[in-house]
């Protein structure tokens, strides 16, 4: 079976997402092995206690859009307790990347679902307490044998409440007993790391109940899921694997006729298109205003636009119902040459790469070309009643991540700030000027409590500037610090332009004289500073003060990191071995470390705990 085959599926799939499509595609990935795919192996264990095999297709194909290759391990029907509390059992012996806890209500506690009436206040109370109390075990446990990253679900509210209408009149009653219940559930799970809940009750209302939940095949099968269903579940767990995987997208891409407003401004002039509080001007303000709330979550936003530019300028600067304004945007393309080139050259301008990028336009043809010649780039095709472009956007959760920081929050004024920092390139005589005129500040020190969501976050989304591209999740980020065998440094930096905030990460392991570069990554943001040459040498002191007689390093080989390729070997690193996933490197901590630039000036911050005897 031939990648060029699981290639094709998966093309269709993303432009066709149908079940079949999705059956396809998982067929395809069950015949093949990751290497023959070319994809990394994603191991997904899901415990559960109903028959989801209709789902284990979406889920497959999930993976697989995602940039993995799925091996699912399913426990048996209602066996969580045998799975998780067995420490010999198959669950831990396959070491899953990623475990999906599925529970169904009403096989956890048929009372609350069926004989509610029965029950009275307290034994409500204690059987919603004996239901969370389980699942805390399970995860504690689960917590002890794994540090897989944990999906569980919430539940559905019950479609007809036991009391009918006279339900809603208290809280003592089902629905709010089922609130009370998720409610309890969502705070319990916040002091276990990287455990995360699957809003399957907002998931279902937003199916509808009825649709989403296929009664007779509870009976039959204990299968609850309804056809209806089987496609927005399975994709709701692909978000959570995108997310986990570094796979988020980072800037949203837009055309601007007939998508930001209606109709087209060069025809129609800027006092005639449609954009305003009613009909359908109203529905593109909207939209506008779902994409300012991604703006505000970090996405970067940009234009692709067959249009003359003073035009687009005029609708952003003057238009009085415009949600968007020009310093929204962080760069643009608009001008009459073809979207593909275009989209090639914003992301050069921003330093990110196509797989980063969705693009968002109203015609099939552009649409088409794009899909057909940067497939990395997500396409969303907006044609069609605009009533509708805000949940399209919303449904596909290209930008959901499982953390929001302060850097995500101003990345967009970050690269606003970078446009001043090309002014200053231009008014300097030389690079060296330019950077001496920036007046760089570096922060070098261990990694603390609050900065473990970032540092997690910079390893699963860094490419580029990543020797090994290892991704971690903010449990294994607390393991390395609790480590004493291992330091975990943070680079922060700021000029005289602005604080970018958290950019690097540092990971290194010891054992006795010898050190061993785990992880070494950069923002794409920071590069050609010189900033990189100052972090390495800073680490390389710390690990020779720390009494370390070598060092080693490894640059494993990926799609994107090439332009690290060699950078060890910039610092005296010897190469020791060259293989197919990349080269191995060690550099002797005996003889004085290199000065870094001149134009950094390095702060250290004072160490702590396991890192103040250094």
């Amino acid at each position: 079976m031939s990648k060029e085959k699981l290639d094709a599926a998966i093309r269709r799939l993303s432009q066709e997402p149908s079940y079949s499509a999705y059956a396809a595609v998982a067929n395809l990935l069950d015949r093949l092995d990751s290497r023959a795919s070319g994809f990394p192996l994603l191991k997904v264990a899901v415990l559960r206690n109903f028959t989801l095999e209709p789902l284990l297709p979406v889920i497959k194909g999930e993976v697989a859009l995602s940039g993995f290759h799925p091996k699912v391990q399913v426990g048996g029907f209602d066996t969580i307790a045998q799975d998780v509390l067995d420490p010999t059992s198959e669950l831990y012996a396959f070491a899953p990347n990623l475990i999906f806890l599925a529970q169904w209500l009403e096989g956890l506690s048929p009372a609350l679902v069926t004989r509610f009436t029965s029950l009275s206040s307290a034994q409500v109370t204690d059987e919603m307490e004996r239901v969370l109390t389980m699942i805390g075990h399970f995860i504690t446990v689960l917590r002890r044998h794994s540090k897989a990253p944990i999906v569980i679900n919430n539940f559905m509210l019950p479609l007809f409440p036991a009391l009918g209408i006279l339900d809603a009149q208290s809280e003592s009653h089902q629905t709010h007993a089922f609130l009370r219940l998720n409610r309890e559930l969502r705070d319990r799970l916040e002091q276990f790391p990287d455990v995360y809940l699957m809003d399957v009750m907002g998931l279902m209302a937003r199916i509808g109940g009825a649709q989403g939940m296929d009664e007779r095949y509870w009976q039959v099968g204990r299968a609850p899921i309804g056809s209806n269903a089987l496609l927005p579940w399975g994709r709701e767990y692909g978000k959570f694997v995108r997310a986990l995987g570094g796979k988020a997208r980072k800037c949203l891409v837009l055309d601007c006729d007939n998508v930001l407003w209606g109709g087209i401004v060069g025809e129609d002039g800027l006092k005639n298109i449609h954009l305003g509080k009613t009909y359908p001007g109203s529905c593109y303000q909207t939209f506008q205003s779902e994409i300012l709330n991604l703006h505000d979550r970090g996405v970067i936003l940009a234009l692709c636009s067959k249009n003359n530019e003073a035009d687009v300028l005029e609708v952003l600067k003057d238009h009085p119902d415009m949600i968007l304004r020009e310093d929204n945007f962080a760069t643009w393309q608009i001008n009459w040459e073809d979207k593909v080139a275009n989209l090639m050259r914003i992301a050069q301008d921003l330093n990110i790469g196509l797989d980063s990028m969705v693009f968002v336009d109203d015609s099939q043809f552009e649409c088409g070309q794009v899909r057909e010649r940067l497939p990395q780039v997500a396409v969303l095709c907006l044609s069609g009643d605009p009533s509708l472009f805000r949940t399209k956007l919303q449904e596909q959760g290209y930008f959901d991540t499982l953390a929001l920081s302060q850097e995500d929050k101003r990345r967009n004024q970050m690269y606003r700030d970078d446009a001043d920092r090309k002014r200053l390139v231009a008014s300097a005589g030389s690079l060296e000027e330019y950077l001496t005129k920036l007046k760089m500040v570096a922060q070098i020190g261990p990694v603390d409590e609050l900065m473990i969501p970032r540092v997690a976050q910079l390893t699963q989304k860094t490419n580029q500037f990543n020797l090994t591209t290892r991704r971690y999740t903010e449990s294994d980020i607390r393991a390395f610090i609790a480590n004493p065998a291992t330091d975990v440094f943070f680079l922060k930096l700021s000029d005289c332009i602005s604080d970018m905030g958290l950019v690097g990460v540092m990971i290194i392991r010891y054992q006795d004289q010898q050190a061993v570069i785990d992880s070494f990554l950069l923002s794409c943001r920071v590069l050609g500073r010189g900033v990189e040459d100052m972090f390495m040498t800073q680490v390389l002191a710390l690990a020779q003060a720390r009494g370390c007689h070598t060092i080693l390093g490894q640059y494993i080989a990926t799609a994107k990191n090439s332009p690290v390729a060699d950078f060890l070997g910039r610092f005296g690193f010897q190469m020791v071995a060259e293989h197919a996933t990349g080269r191995d490197w060690s550099l002797s901590l005996t003889k004085a470390i290199s000065v870094g630039p001149s134009w950094v000036r390095v702060e250290c911050i004072q160490q702590r705990g396991k890192y103040a005897d250094k």
